[in-house]
């Protein structure tokens, strides 16, 4: 009884998909350091991250249902938002001589805190 709670819990659902959804999304990340400018690098991960991103966690975490344009409008804020902060974040770290792949892993928990705080309390809220 108490473990099927648990599994239900709208964090552990969120944490359980946010490990697949970052571990593909920052697979993708680290490909794209190696060959392009981190812009394009982080954009390329992010549109990944926005289409995988917000079907799972609008179907299997936060439940929405059917298409809601207001949900799915937030949604392409937050992910507008985190592009931003991830390469800008990377490459100021890298002008002070830390690896752009180091500083992609290092900013996942922190990131990862920030979306599901938004995802939670903004974007899937009614």
């Amino acid at each position: 009884m108490i473990v099927k709670s648990f599994l239900n819990q709208t964090k552990f659902k969120f944490i359980f998909f946010g490990i697949i959804n970052t571990i593909l999304t920052n697979l993708i990340l680290q490909i794209g350091l190696l060959v392009l400018s981190t812009v394009l690098a982080t954009f390329f991960s992010q549109m990944f991250n926005f289409l995988f991103g917000y079907f799972i966690y609008s179907t299997k975490v936060f439940k929405v249902g059917s298409f809601k344009l207001k949900f799915f409008l937030k949604y392409i804020f937050l992910i507008l938002f985190s592009w931003n902060a991830s390469w800008l974040t990377i490459d100021y770290l890298f002008s002070y001589g830390i690896s752009k792949n180091l500083t992609a892993v290092l900013i996942i928990p922190p990131f990862a805190l920030f979306s599901y705080c938004i995802q939670k309390y903004f974007v899937f809220k009614n």
